[in-house]
């Protein structure tokens, strides 16, 4: 597995998150957005690192993590 910086991957994805402009549905675009352009392993990277470190994402991407990690 390539090693991926998680702050790294924090920021990339609250930037994604900042730019989806139907806000009802944030949660289901972003995680839609991100499994179709990241690798398996970013996502893995930033799913495991959001729950060891929940203050450090925002509620929204709180969402996205609920989404990706279904």
């Amino acid at each position: 597995m390539t090693q991926h910086d998680p702050q790294v991957l924090v920021k990339m994805a609250e930037q994604i998150v900042k730019n989806i402009p139907d806000r009802a549905h944030v949660a289901k675009a972003t995680s839609e957005h991100i499994k179709s352009f990241w690798a398996p392993s970013m996502i893995t990277t930033l799913i495991d690192f959001s729950h060891k470190h929940p203050e450090e994402v925002s509620a929204d991407l709180r969402g996205v993590i609920a989404q990706l990690a279904q």
